[in-house]
């Protein structure tokens, strides 16, 4: 039972690294889930204007474009209460509508061949209610044309001057809400992505940066790794109070007191488990959100969070096992027999993970359940192996390849009993002046006894007399 209790206490900290990894997975998902359906509306809106040129389709592709980029940025940024839709409907200065949960806005999209003819085209006074949004080649032309243009008809149109310097003022190459901007396109790009869906029916996006590597930034890694290492502390420090809350319930209904013991104990072991668990889910959601963005390269983009977590866990296993050697705190046998423990548990811990998704099929959870499972049952299964291992090293002498100590060394107990004369420093003591007085001996006989000496475990894999 001792074995189970440790086993469950280690797996309910390590499965931490696997919880993390799985969560991180998670967003990187729903970042490509949301550039998937990018690519799908601006698919739909090619065929739509399938019998129209490229020159003229290059517009209706960057509308779409901004409003599904900026989707695709507030789903990065874990913002679900921006919207953004391209309206198509042809309506002045409404080219795309867009906002939050309490405001909307709209925005007049112009991608002509010029920043002087997107100029000209914005310097009408109906846009000037609107989010004006250029190619972003051109920002910096279209900025000084308008300027220009503001001047030159200051005294003799006041109303086009002003449309040309709220252009001017206001112009940008983005949709903009709370921060989260969608994605400049220059008017080349939008070109060239209505000349690939006219001719393959599709683009490769890749070439337009509709990845998650264009999207995902090491901030959003570490913003989500650190809800993760929240997370993973949170659901390890339930577990493992669980039957710490349980041992205590059972005293009080048992006794009508409260054990302070128990309570102080159970405390100090949650909060040593949770900020174990923090750290490893922490920093295993860091290796395998940059992983799975791609912002370490194409080829780990395919790696298993899993995987991760168990590594994770792993690493940190060993450097707290081998910080503990060097202290002196455990010998090497020790460290060799934890790193075994560890080693077998995270495997099948991970295998259990895989299991778990498949019988429980919602998401993380089943994973995390088989996880803890599995780890369990390894670490009960290495220590019941080892058990059975000292066994029978007491009864045959077997050394298991040196990993076991067959000590032959006596008991002072034994030797004592056998009838041996033992120094013990401590026990030395002058003699005292007493007066001498007559004493009757009796008479006993003698007896012969005999005493089995026993062999068993008397340390850490260490077999001798007990």
């Amino acid at each position: 039972m001792a074995d189970f209790v440790d086993a469950y206490y280690k797996a309910s900290r390590d499965f931490s690294g696997v919880a993390g990894a799985l969560e991180s997975a998670g967003f990187v998902n729903d970042v490509q889930v949301s550039i998937d359906a990018a690519l799908e509306a601006l698919k739909k809106e090619a065929e739509r204007r399938a019998n129209v040129g490229v020159d003229y389709v290059k517009g209706n592709i960057a509308e779409v474009w901004h409003a599904e980029t900026l989707k695709v940025s507030a789903v990065v940024k874990g913002n679900d209460d921006i919207w953004a839709n391209a309206v198509g409907n042809n309506k002045t200065g409404q080219d795309v509508a867009y906002g939050n949960s309490t405001t909307a806005s709209h925005a007049e999209l112009k991608y002509y061949k010029t920043a002087e003819d997107s100029a000209r085209q914005l310097g009408n006074p109906v846009y000037s209610d609107s989010q004006k949004i250029v190619p972003t080649d051109q920002l910096e032309g279209v900025i000084a044309e308008s300027q220009k243009q503001a001047a030159r008809n200051q005294d003799i149109r006041p109303e086009v001057a002003a449309a040309y310097q709220d252009t001017a003022d206001t112009v940008s190459d983005r949709i903009e809400v709370d921060g989260i901007t969608s994605k400049p396109l220059s008017e080349g790009d939008a070109k060239s992505i209505a000349s690939d869906f006219k001719r393959d029916g599709e683009i490769d996006p890749d070439a337009y940066g509709l990845n998650t590597e264009s999207f995902i930034e090491w901030s959003d890694i570490f913003r989500e790794s650190g809800s993760a290492a929240l997370n993973a502390a949170a659901f390890s420090a339930a577990l493992t109070a669980a039957p710490h809350v349980y041992r205590i319930v059972a005293q009080y209904v048992q006794s009508g007191q409260l054990d302070a013991r128990l309570i102080r104990e159970g405390a100090g072991q949650v909060l040593a488990s949770s900020s174990g668990a923090g750290l490893r889910g922490g920093l295993a959601a860091v290796i395998t959100g940059s992983c799975k963005a791609g912002l370490m390269g194409q080829s780990l983009k395919g790696i298993s969070p899993t995987a991760v977590g168990m590594a994770t866990a792993m690493a940190l296993n060993s450097i707290e096992n081998s910080w503990r050697y060097a202290q002196g705190q455990i010998s090497g046998k020790e460290l060799a027999f934890n790193s075994s423990r560890d080693a077998v548990a995270l495997t099948m811990g991970g295998g259990g993970a895989v299991l778990g998704q498949m019988i429980i099929p919602v998401p993380v959870l089943g994973a995390l359940l088989g996880n803890l499972v599995g780890s369990t049952l390894g670490a009960v299964g290495v220590s019941y192996a080892n058990n059975k291992v000292l066994g029978i090293c007491i009864e045959s002498g077997w050394t298991f390849w040196g990993l076991v100590d067959q000590s032959y060394v006596v008991p002072e107990e034994v030797l004592k009993e056998a009838g041996f004369d033992l120094f013990a420093r401590q026990l030395f003591k002058p003699e005292q002046f007493n007066i001498a007085r007559f004493n009757l001996p009796f008479f006993q006989k003698n007896s012969l006894s005999f005493t089995v000496v026993r062999r068993g475990v008397i340390s850490f894999n260490t077999v001798g007399y007990m």
